[in-house]
């Protein structure tokens, strides 16, 4: 009788957890170590994207050193900058977790992409200048066009940003313009790509590909770039895209 009761107690205990505060504690062991998973892994990528960006950089200074002084030296400059702190602005807003980290987030990202408009600006105008005193026509190349397309392009998205994050009730409410966030990330990501296609053009025309160093240093520039993309590519969290669904009650999330 005795062996039959015990039988009958072990088919109704529960094969994984005896109680729900073991239950928690592994939920909790479990997101735990998906966290940890996921900084490792945005460190990783994020130490992939600093280097590319500091080799893009390294190889067009030595360029310009080779230059003589123009007012062109202050287009690619201010060109430059722009594509690093643009970047980088979206760079520090993709790790974002926790409504106090996401907040330092945004006042970084505000920032960067207030100086790389700025920079936008600078290398524009200096841009239009060279061509104005050198009796050149404007925007003939790819490259022209197409920076004439972000520098439009980069208006409008610090406009829609800029309105979401402190003026939100232009949209109707608070709510309403949360809403918006997922279309300026998707519009950020799409700006940006367009943005290192058009600096691929700058690097390969003809004034600056004559000045390189070598020819070989092209390769060098390929690997900034795929470097570049894996990075930036590997921090993304397609939840906030609205393509898979988040679960905000954990402590990982995908932002």
């Amino acid at each position: 009788m005795r062996d039959i009761q015990e039988q009958q107690e072990q088919e109704t205990t529960p094969l994984l957890f005896t109680n729900n505060t073991e239950l928690q504690q592994q939920q909790q062991q479990q997101q735990q170590k998906e966290k940890a998973n996921m900084i490792k892994k945005d460190a990783i990528f994020g130490t992939m994207t600093q280097i590319g960006l500091a080799l893009f950089v390294g190889l067009i200074i030595s360029v310009l050193v080779r230059l003589p002084y123009n007012v062109f030296i202050y287009h690619a400059v201010f060109m430059v900058a722009f594509v690093v702190l643009s970047t980088e602005g979206i760079f520090l807003l993709q790790p974002t977790s926790t409504p106090k980290e996401k907040e330092k987030g945004l006042k970084k990202h505000a920032t960067f992409i207030g100086l790389s408009y700025l920079c936008a600006i600078g290398g524009f105008s200096a841009i239009m200048y060279h061509k104005a005193i050198s009796h050149k026509d404007h925007f003939t190349s790819y490259h022209g066009k197409l920076g004439l397309i972000v520098f439009c392009f980069l208006l409008f998205q610090f406009l829609f940003g800029l309105t979401m994050a402190f003026i939100p009730n232009l949209f109707g409410s608070v709510a309403k313009a949360k809403s918006l966030w997922k279309y300026h990330r998707m519009t950020g990501y799409t700006l940006v790509i367009i943005v290192w296609v058009t600096a691929q053009l700058g690097i390969r025309a003809d004034y600056i590909y004559n000045n390189l160093w070598s020819p070989k240093l092209m390769i060098g520039h390929w690997i900034a770039l795929i470097f570049i993309i894996i990075g930036i590519s590997g921090r993304v969290r397609l939840y906030k895209w609205g393509f898979s669904k988040g679960n905000n009650n954990t402590v990982v999330s995908r932002n």
